[in-house]
């Protein structure tokens, strides 16, 4: 008979002969359009509430406050902050950033649950906001090494901090899975079974003898599927959701997890590690290039912010921060389009499932309501994968030249 799908809300799809093309229902594309306007109008709120902080002097009365409770003048030109002071404005400012943000944290929960995906509890919600918050404190002793390069080196600071940044993305890149992750969910090892198996059958073959396959318990907070591969040396971990392994036929798991794999073999680890640290050379060029003058804009006010290393700055920097980060979304996107469209190459050589992987792309279109193919425009911007209909058609077509054979 023809295959059938299911959609996040557990009814089924348009049964259809064809199991290679998408049959998205009318409720995946209202699904799509009001994701988009939720995803816009949150970036542009959190655009909009930086912007505030600095408008409204916001800012500078935080600063002042917590001066006044230090029994501090506030700091000159270039003269570096205290500890204190930095470490009591930085939290200061994320706690309002934190509120500013939670009409849409609870808008997004409230949208997902909406459409049936959302498993996550408004305990739970609170409890990873309360996380952002505790994980976001590490910006601190950072902040203070910013202001350490700024107001020693002088005009060539910016040059010291990329310096420093290298290494500390490197340094984040080891320790997130092992550090932060844990701290949003659990893994436990997968348990004895065909499919712990094979998939570390296809760990062998792909030259991962020693990864640990791990499942995380994603259902605590959404029915979406996925996967991914990560950490370094005896760290490595194949780490599977639990929704992927309740809802995803074997073959179609086993093609996920091959594309995973792929990511790990191709080194986009390394490779995204290497754009970040271009990328933030060319975010301190361009701060120590435009901020100085930006910052001058506030230096008459009443409670005017007296330099860059001034901490009523620092919504000016995460301001600043977050257009450079808009702005290069099309390089971004583009480099991560290039590296998942690898990943597939990599994952059909790996497992041969080019119908398994055809039906998994069609499952993310019908299950989970992933638009197949997304406006131009907005995927041009913001898409980091080929579309789904690109990839569907690059997996039935496939000829696996350079299979990985066991």
């Amino acid at each position: 008979g023809p295959a059938v799908a299911t959609t996040g809300a557990g009814s089924p799809a348009i049964g259809r002969i064809d199991p290679f093309t998408p049959h998205v229902p009318p409720r995946a594309l209202a699904y799509q359009r009001a994701g988009r306007v939720l995803g816009l109008t949150a970036t542009a709120w959190e655009l909009l509430g930086l912007w505030l902080l600095l408008k409204t002097g916001l800012s500078m009365h935080i600063r002042s406050a917590v001066c006044c409770i230090l029994r501090r003048e506030p700091p000159r030109p270039r003269e570096m902050p205290s500890i204190p002071l930095l470490a009591l404005c930085s939290l200061a400012y994320s706690g309002v950033l934190l509120l500013w943000r939670l009409p849409f944290s609870v808008a997004d929960l409230v949208f997902e649950q909406h459409w049936g995906f959302a498993t996550q509890t408004w305990a739970g919600l609170a409890s990873d906001q309360a996380t952002g918050l505790l994980v976001g404190s590490i910006q601190i002793p950072l902040l203070w090494i910013a202001y350490r390069f700024y107001t020693h080196m002088g005009p060539k600071w910016w040059l010291g901090l990329w310096g420093v940044c290298i290494p500390a993305l490197l340094i984040a890149i080891v320790l997130q899975p092992l550090l932060i992750a844990p701290l949003y969910n659990r893994y436990t090892p997968l348990r004895s079974g065909r499919a712990r198996d094979q998939i570390r059958a296809l760990a062998e073959r792909a030259g991962l003898p020693r990864a640990m396959v791990l499942v995380e318990d994603t259902s605590r907070r959404t029915r979406h599927v996925n996967a991914y591969v990560t950490g370094v040396g005896p760290w490595t971990r194949i780490v599977i959701n639990d929704t992927a392994l309740a809802l995803l036929p074997e073959d179609q798991l086993l093609a996920m997890t091959g594309h995973e794999i792929g990511h790990y073999v191709e080194h986009h680890l390394w490779w995204g590690w290497l754009s970040g640290t271009i990328g933030a050379g060319v975010f301190f060029w361009l701060a120590a290039a435009l901020l100085p003058a930006w910052v001058r804009r506030y230096e008459h006010r009443p409670l005017a912010i007296t330099g860059l290393a001034d901490p009523a700055a620092i919504p000016l920097l995460l301001l600043a921060v977050s257009l450079f980060q808009l702005a290069q979304c099309p390089v971004a996107s583009g480099i991560s389009r290039i590296m998942e469209h690898r990943a597939d190459a990599y994952g059909l050589r790996l497992t041969h499932l080019d119908e398994a992987t055809a039906q998994l792309m069609v499952g993310f279109a019908e299950r989970d309501y992933i638009d197949p193919n997304p406006p131009a425009a907005l995927h041009f911007w913001f898409g980091t994968h080929p579309t789904l209909n690109e990839r569907i058609d690059f997996a039935l077509h496939y000829r696996d030249e350079g299979a990985i054979r066991p």
